[in-house]
């Protein structure tokens, strides 16, 4: 039915009114938000360390939610399956992933073409841990120390093999910017997973690996792995001795988050409410007491557009790293 106003006073009232309506509406579907189970991507197969990081902080959540979140493991194609699936989705809040920074910061400079544009796709909602690394070495290996190892890659250039979860790797960058400085040559070996690297190391099919400390931790505690560095910026609280890279008078170190995203177009309220679970789910003694297990941290960001901004800020910076590198597409 059409309503005709016989005056302009008449048809602003009513403009009025249907504004009203609208935006009742709209607030009632996203306080509402959600009604319906979330299906949340994870870029890599179960139990890796993004993987077990994200049923953990779900299972608090999904208690704050009020439903149900399915964790749907997409992995392949350099991450990039399930990131591409995410971004692809309806941007209702229904359709959520959760990534590293690396898919953000390296990805686009290693790859020969990218399905997404990082910088314009991504919907930011709120890093939930900070990724922790190491370079470890089986109990057995000759090298009790940094120092030993890097004197016997500086002897024998090339010989050193080390094992990473994949080129482009927050790890294998890192090892890289320190053969570099170090001048000297080693040889990386990818692996389609941290816990693969980790398990040819031990196997002896590497002399080290450099991954994340949910993979090797557990490893270390039961003393088949001598971690001998910690690659990012202060030591791991369950091996204090071990020293943190920039006590070896590097000026860089390996930073990376795990992070909650959506589609573009993704509505703010939605976004916020998300960002605020997330940050109530930090808290939650369960949580943290799984991040303890595996020597990881609290990301220092307050919100997700900090943490938006602090990976902007760096995307050029590592574009300039990874052509340094000799690691960009050929």
């Amino acid at each position: 039915m059409v309503l005709w106003m016989r005056s302009s006073k008449g048809l602003f009232l009513m403009a009025g009114i249907l504004g009203m309506v609208l935006f009742t509406q709209e607030g009632f579907a996203q306080e509402a938000y959600p009604r319906k189970p979330i299906q949340m991507a994870v870029q890599t197969s179960p139990g890796g360390t993004i993987d077990t990081l994200t049923r953990a902080i779900c299972r608090v959540a999904e208690k704050e939610l009020g439903q149900a979140i399915v964790i749907e493991n997409k992995p392949g194609g350099a991450n990039l399956i399930a990131v591409n699936y995410v971004l692809r989705s309806k941007p209702d809040g229904y359709t959520l992933g959760t990534t590293a920074s690396l898919v953000l910061l390296n990805a686009p400079h290693t790859m020969d073409k990218m399905p997404f544009n990082v910088l314009s796709d991504f919907v930011d909602i709120m890093p939930f841990f900070k990724y922790t690394f190491g370079i470890c070495v089986k109990a057995d290996a000759p090298w009790n120390s940094f120092e030993d190892f890097i004197a016997y890659a500086r002897k024998n250039p090339g010989k050193v093999t080390y094992g990473n979860p994949g080129i482009g790797s927050t790890s294998h960058i890192t090892m890289e910017r320190i053969a570099m400085k170090e001048g000297i040559k080693w040889t990386p070996i990818p692996f389609k997973s941290d816990d693969e690297s980790v398990l040819n190391c031990l196997g002896g099919h590497t002399d080290a690996v450099s991954s994340s400390s949910l993979a090797m931790s557990g490893h270390i505690k039961e003393g088949k792995l001598k971690l001998l560095l910690v690659l990012n910026d202060s030591r791991w609280p369950e091996f204090p001795n071990v020293p943190a890279i920039p006590e070896k008078g590097f000026d860089f170190y390996a930073i990376s988050y795990g992070s909650f995203y959506g589609p573009k177009g993704l509505p703010e309220p939605i976004r916020q409410k998300m960002e605020e679970v997330v940050i109530k789910s930090m808290r939650d003694p369960s949580y943290l007491e799984v991040l303890n297990r595996y020597q990881m941290g609290i990301p220092p960001f307050k919100s997700g557009k900090e943490y938006s901004d602090f990976w902007r800020s760096k995307y050029d910076e590592m574009g300039k790293v990874i052509k340094t590198l000799g690691l960009g597409p050929k």
